[in-house]
């Protein structure tokens, strides 16, 4: 069956910002759905715009193709993941206790997020570059995203760059999702925190080279 035509089609950047905003997060909640149930291989376009009930060239004129609405998905997950992981630690008094226990929250999190165990289990081609080969734009916003809560941590700032700690904290961050067994215990939540403390925390106050 096909999606219901849009009500008044709209052309490139018309509409207000908030209705084209509402229109985007009712097309990626839909794709979401679909990639859920179905995965990425066999989800299509029009099956996105018709759990939307909107127009596929509405769609369209936002995602050229499937690979980049996978890719938005995963962003704005990202994103909800890491404000979410903020949140949670915002009270704890200094910036080690944060990433401490932010790092044991994600990690036991991604452990048991049903879209990525599916994935990575079902079509790990499909999923695994958008976190290696191709992982410059999570990589991205992982790191900006800790780097600026390491600058706005209450207490004495940190002794080290912030985006070369943050780029290396979520480097081994992702390792150890995709990678979690091997000489060090990271089994437990009482492992990751014993891991965070040891690995992580000296990260915070490595001089950067040069003195820079």
């Amino acid at each position: 069956m096909s999606p219901p035509a849009d009500p008044v089609p709209l052309p490139d950047g018309a509409g207000s910002a908030d209705e084209e905003e509402r229109i985007t997060a009712r097309l990626l909640d839909a794709a979401l759905a679909e990639f859920s149930a179905y995965g990425l291989r066999r989800t299509s376009m029009e099956n996105v715009a018709e759990r939307a009930r909107l127009a596929r060239s509405t769609l369209y004129r936002r995602f050229g193709n499937k690979r980049e609405l996978a890719r938005a998905v995963a962003l704005r997950q990202s994103r909800a993941h890491l404000t979410e992981l903020v949140r949670a630690v915002e009270k704890l008094p200094t910036v080690e206790d944060r990433l401490v226990e932010a790092f044991v929250l994600g990690i036991t999190r991604a452990r048991t997020d049903g879209l990525l165990l599916r994935l990575l289990e079902a079509e790990p081609e499909t999923v695994l570059p958008y976190f290696t080969t191709h992982s410059d734009i999570a990589l991205g916003v992982g790191r900006g995203f800790l780097a600026e809560q390491l600058r706005r941590s209450p207490g004495p700032p940190i002794k080290g760059d912030p985006d070369a700690a943050a780029e290396l904290i979520f480097r081994l961050a992702t390792s150890i999702m995709l990678a979690p067994r091997g000489h060090i215990p990271l089994d437990s939540e009482d492992d990751l925190r014993t891991f965070a403390r040891a690995y992580l925390v000296p990260l915070l106050h490595v001089p950067a080279p040069n003195g820079q």
